[in-house]
């Protein structure tokens, strides 16, 4: 009979977390997947008891736990592990380990045993880390193995992992479910906080999904595919999502941009509609095609034929597209190291765009004063004075959107826009997108990665081997490959 380590009952807190439920067996792996990145941040604060949740029941290894003590025993319990780490720098990797612990205080003389202890522990777990290294200069996947190590001498029952699916290459991630297996037979228990893309079939034993600060399903792998999963996610979007984009398509025509039977070496006919305040998702199925869209967007690949319909007007394409010219703008990757200038200030950059538009722009104050009042309450007022290279990633992806905010095009195409590695950053960048879709911008988001595709709202389209197919086309080719 399996061993109930911690369950968590009818947690409530504000408007963000209305029924969480969560049971962790000894030795369970457990994929947990939130819709919401500020229900899950809100979440980590309760569980690691730096907030008390406004209602809820907690039972520890089967015994409930009085109300009084629920902070102390989830934080004793639980140590939530990430990209970013809390070892101390300025110790060796040996000192964090055993050291940095209220248990050893003040036996500072045992250091050769522990440097001996931390050798044995590196042998038995297989990590292969140079014990000389400064902490400082280890990799994230390092920390990370450390951070393991130093939980499970904590005696910590339940570790949450969370933000590293984006930050690990896929060598590490298999080296980290390694090393989780080998805590897994001592009897430690995991909930690995990440995307529904980045479930591992192998090792998860049951996976839980939180919609709309509610559990909504914990279920055996074993009774459930990718493709149940993934319903139960965003079903509820996609059909919203279909219904919404009948609504627009009527309103929207005035502002639409059109691409009409738009052929190149590769793609064959592509036709597509992005409507006057729409988010539209094109997912690429296949390589090629992520490519070769993406060069006929920038205007690097010549087309054979097709038609442009913008602003009202509609065109031949002649060899490529035009860019700015046809005021189609783009954005792509990490955008802030891309597309902006590191010693200009955040003014300077919102500026930089809309010079194509009026000039002397940059000596007429009257136009910085009519871009903060534009603006509003997006970007605060001490950010326009600093240099780019000083704002944090956020502020750098508002400067990013922002831009285009203010050129307003007929057309923003963007590129993998969540890619940056900040998890604020690319929350930013969504909501981003929607203050653009909200200001009527079409907006066009281009990826290949199913995890950024289910990021954001907005009408979707897929396209492999050069062309546009159906969402059942595509959907029966993405899981016949699981």
């Amino acid at each position: 009979m399996r061993k109930e380590l911690l369950r968590i009952e009818n947690i409530k807190k504000g408007t963000l977390l209305k029924r969480v439920e969560l049971q962790v067996f000894e030795g369970e792996i457990i994929h947990c997947v939130f819709d919401n990145i500020q229900a899950k941040k809100l979440f980590f604060e309760i569980v690691t008891g730096a907030r008390e949740a406004d209602y809820g029941r907690v039972y520890y290894e089967e015994q409930r736990v009085l109300e009084k003590d629920i902070l102390q025993v989830l934080k004793n319990c639980i140590e939530v592990i990430s990209m970013d780490s809390r070892l101390i720098h300025s110790v060796t990797i040996e000192e964090n380990l055993f050291l940095i612990r209220p248990q050893v205080k003040g036996q500072w003389v045992r250091q050769k045993d522990y440097r001996k202890e931390t050798l044995r522990l590196f042998e038995e777990f297989e990590i292969f880390i140079d014990i000389e290294m400064p902490v400082a200069c280890l990799t994230v996947f390092e920390k990370v193995q450390i951070e393991l190590l130093k939980s499970y001498l904590l005696d910590k029952k339940v570790i949450m992992l969370t933000a590293l699916s984006n930050c690990l290459s896929d060598q590490e991630m298999k080296n980290l479910w390694k090393l989780l297996e080998k805590l897994q037979r001592k009897g430690l228990s995991f909930v690995v906080i990440e995307p529904l893309e980045d479930i591992n079939f192998f090792y998860t034993d049951t996976v839980v999904i939180i919609r709309h600060g509610t559990t909504c399903m914990i279920k055996d792998l074993d009774d459930c595919d990718y493709t149940m999963l993934h319903t139960i996610l965003y079903r509820n979007e996609m059909e919203k999502g279909i219904e919404d984009w009948k609504i627009k398509r009527e309103k929207n025509k005035v502002g639409e941009v059109e691409m009409k039977n738009v052929s190149t070496a590769y793609l064959k006919d592509i036709s597509f509609v992005v409507g006057k305040g729409e988010i539209v998702k094109l997912f690429c199925i296949d390589e090629q095609s992520y490519e070769e869209i993406i060069g006929f967007i920038k205007g690097e690949t010549e087309v054979s034929h097709g038609r442009l319909c913008i602003g009202g007007m509609e065109c031949e394409m002649k060899k490529s597209m035009k860019g700015l010219k046809d005021r189609i703008g783009v954005v792509e990757g990490n955008p802030g190291t891309a597309s902006l200038f590191p010693e200009l200030t955040a003014m300077d950059n919102l500026q930089m765009l809309l010079s194509h538009k009026v000039p002397g722009i940059w000596i007429k104050s009257k136009y910085k004063k009519s871009v903060k009042r534009l603006l509003g309450d997006i970007i605060p007022d001490y950010v326009y004075g600093k240099k780019v290279k000083e704002l944090s990633p956020s502020d750098i992806q508002k400067i990013v959107y922002c831009r285009w905010l203010i050129y307003s095009p007929y057309l923003l195409v963007c590129i993998q826009p969540f890619a940056e590695g900040d998890i604020q950053a690319r929350e930013t960048a969504r909501q981003m997108l929607y203050i653009l879709e909200n200001r009527k911008i079409p907006v066009l988001i281009i990826t290949a990665n199913t995890a950024e595709f289910h990021y954001c709202q907005g009408r979707e389209l897929y396209m492999r081997h050069g062309r546009i197919i159906s969402k059942d086309e595509a959907y029966e080719f993405i899981y016949s490959m699981l």
